[in-house]
């Protein structure tokens, strides 16, 4: 649906947007551009187009309240809108060879090799598109096409009127006759077999039929509606499929020849390397002369023979259909783009917490294959009663005797877990939305990498945020969240050491590295054992900066006086040490270029020593929500090349104080006198009363005087 406007807004592609209920629980969409698109000639190159098509589909998961998308992509066209759609996994359904086809662009062609390449799963029809994929994509499935059994089976009680008086025997076929068609083969057939009468149903499309339409035996009928295909083709005596044999056709897996089987019609083709399994079912014929005996053994059959060939390929039909190619396809959509995954939560009393842990999980965990395993290490309080009261079926409840500690209570957990992924979670934890996908995606970047871990409010290495919003009720301050995500957006970074606050781990790691060492007891150091493991075994640990996860911190030790903290930190510290012959150090903390400093000399020497160009912005008094234009002007800044420093009172209603990391290059200030001795690039002046957004020099003391 082209919108002309080059001003449209996002409610008028709402309002232009075409959604239409085909039958239950499917609809069908018309996405609106800026102009007129052809999916096999044109690319979504305009911005306008893209940010239209982009909007709709926004649009659309509003409507129908849609978090993950998955997206089956059947031509290249649309490769230019899934991967900039947010939270969304592509198929590539490889069906045909598209340069085979005539009317498929160069533009087109040149964008596949990118779809095969990026795709999360590619599926392809033969086994020749299948090697082609396997070059660009590890994970490529083999699903050859089928037939719908029950439509072309069951013979109608009529004949056709526009068949009606031809008579027997009929050589029939059903099908787009286009520019893969050998009309010269079929018409060479007819011309030598004048007795043999031959239908074909289907739009010619540019097809040259000016010889072939001479023939008195021959009947070309045109298109047909799919619910008449059957009383033609239980009509033929023979089934043919007259293809020329080239780059299209050697990778086709025709359809048809399901559905003439459907109906138990001997069948014969030119030799299609897809039909050669099937060749019990299917005569393959090279040439005039070989097709015209092949059809004449077909049309020789006759009285228990016949019977039985025909149960036969009835029968291979019958195990072949979209039922069956449906079971396939679910398959690889849950194995490959959504691998199950394990939460597993150990507890020990503390049951508010616990409580608010699995209500988060199960409300924010919008993923289609998950179980959450809780192991209680012999809770005194209410926690064992109230777990064994729970009715979810994707929870799973362990309740141990004794208190085995944290790391044996997470192998217990592991030893039960089914997923692909496990992710150890505190049960002082909440989870936010989306957390999931975004603690998994960093594993589809890099094979190597064997644990993710996420960003928090609360850790003891630099996962941990300078600056957050939230509480311990709710988690993450749902407009703080969305502007992180915002912010951070597919940020990844490697790291020497990961919290086990949250951790996602590879299943088959544990296979390979062994259980958590539980001599770490009641817990401490286990993390940093099992990350050093990790890494000496040759593996990657990664932070998702995109994903966030709320951590309380302590619930257990919080329990403990401070002398029996104590003891069991350096109890562990000193196991950790020997065990590896190495001093521990404290672990780096948030990733800031400015945490507890407020020395101006070294902040300018700091902002100097970056090669990001330093920009200043004097803001007003506050950051809101929903943003304003001088808030988004400012975030345009934030470009990766700059490095942006702005004073701003309070974000979201809390203060800010010192110098805190708002995004990756963003900090703000309270306090403009920490920053007197930096020298700008460029500054800024947001505040109501100056120039909006004007540059106005880059001397920091023309603000202080405005």
């Amino acid at each position: 649906m082209p919108i002309g406007s080059v001003e449209a807004t996002f409610e008028d592609v709402q309002a232009a947007l075409q959604i239409r209920e085909a039958e239950e629980n499917v609809w069908l969409v018309q996405l609106c551009s800026h102009n007129s698109l052809n999916a096999y000639r044109d690319t979504i190159d305009h911005p306008l187009d893209k940010r239209y098509m982009k909007w709709s589909i926004e649009a659309l998961k509003q409507k129908f309240n849609i978090g993950q998308t998955a997206s089956i992509v059947d031509l290249p066209f649309w490769s230019m809108l899934v991967f900039d759609l947010k939270d969304n996994k592509v198929i590539y359904d490889c069906m045909d060879e598209h340069a085979g086809f005539s009317n498929t662009s160069d533009e087109l062609l040149a964008l596949e090799p990118t779809l095969m390449n990026r795709a999360d799963a590619v599926v392809a029809s033969s086994g020749v598109l299948y090697q082609k994929a396997r070059n660009l994509n590890p994970s490529v499935h083999l699903i050859p096409n089928a037939g719908e059994f029950e439509h072309f089976s069951v013979k109608p009680s009529y004949r056709p009127i526009d068949i009606a008086k031809v008579n027997q025997p009929i050589v029939g076929y059903i099908g787009a006759i286009a520019d893969w068609f050998d009309m010269a083969l079929v018409y060479e057939l007819a011309k030598s077999n004048p007795d043999w009468n031959f239908v074909l149903v289907g739009d010619t499309y540019y097809s040259d039929t000016s010889n072939i339409e001479k023939l008195q035996n021959v009947f070309l009928l045109g298109e047909k509606q799919y619910h008449e295909l059957p009383a033609y083709l239980h009509a033929f005596d023979v089934c043919i499929i007259p293809f020329l044999i080239n780059s299209l056709t050697l990778a086709t897996n025709p359809v048809k020849i399901y559905e003439y089987l459907s109906a138990g019609k001997p069948v014969v083709s030119t030799p299609l390397p897809e039909l050669a399994p099937m060749n019990e079912y299917v005569s393959l014929a090279s040439g005039l002369k070989e097709f015209e005996a092949a059809i004449a053994r077909g049309l020789q059959e006759n009285g228990e023979e016949q019977a039985r060939a025909r149960e036969k390929r009835r029968q291979f039909a019958a195990e072949n259909t979209w039922e069956h190619r449906y079971k396939d396809f679910h398959s690889i959509v849950l194995t490959a783009l959504y691998p199950k995954v394990s939460v597993i939560i150990v507890t020990h009393n503390n049951w508010i917490f616990t409580e608010r842990c699995l209500n988060s999980l199960l409300r924010h965990t919008a993923y289609p294959r998950f179980e959450i395993i809780v192991v209680d290490n012999a809770s005194t309080d209410e926690t064992s009663a109230r777990l064994l009261q729970l009715s979810y079926p994707d929870i799973k409840t362990i309740l141990l005797s004794e208190n085995n500690g944290f790391a044996e209570g997470n192998n217990i957990g592991i030893l039960n877990a089914t997923g692909d992924y496990v992710v150890l979670l505190n049960n002082d934890t909440i989870v936010s939305k989306d957390w999931l996908p975004r603690l998994l995606r960093p594993f589809k970047t890099d094979p190597q990498i064997a644990a993710v871990g996420p960003m928090s409010n609360y850790v003891g290495n630099d996962q941990r945020l300078d600056f957050f919003v939230g509480d311990e009720i709710q988690g993450a301050n749902e407009v703080w969240l969305d502007e992180f995500y915002e912010l951070y957006d597919r940020r990844m970074r490697y790291t020497e050491m990961l919290g086990f606050f949250c951790v996602a781990i590879k299943k088959e790691i544990f296979k390979k590295l062994g259980s958590l060492d539980k001599n770490f007891g009641t817990g401490m150091f286990e993390d940093d054992d099992f990350c050093l493991r990790m890494r000496h075994a040759g593996y990657r640990l990664a932070v998702a900066e995109d994903a966030f996860v709320y951590h309380k911190g302590s619930a257990t030790f919080n329990q403990w006086d401070e002398e029996q903290k104590n003891s069991l930190f350096h109890h562990n510290q000193s196991y950790f040490e020997s065990k590896w012959g190495i001093n521990w150090s404290p672990h780096k903390m948030p990733l800031s270029l400015f945490v507890n400093i407020s020395d101006p000399d070294k902040i300018a020497e700091i902002v100097a020593a970056n090669p990001k160009i330093p920009v200043f912005a004097s803001c007003p008094e506050e950051w809101k929500n929903p943003q304003e234009e001088w808030q988004r002007k400012l975030l345009q800044q934030c470009n990766g090349d700059s490095l942006v420093i702005a004073r701003v009172g309070s974000y979201l209603g809390q203060p800010i104080h010192g110098i805190r990391k708002i995004g990756p290059d963003l900090y703000f200030t309270n306090n403009i006198e920490l920053l007197q001795k930096i020298k700008f690039k460029h500054i800024y002046d947001f505040r109501p009363f100056a120039p909006g957004g004007e540059l106005i020099g880059n001397e920091l003391r023309l603000l202080t005087s405005v």
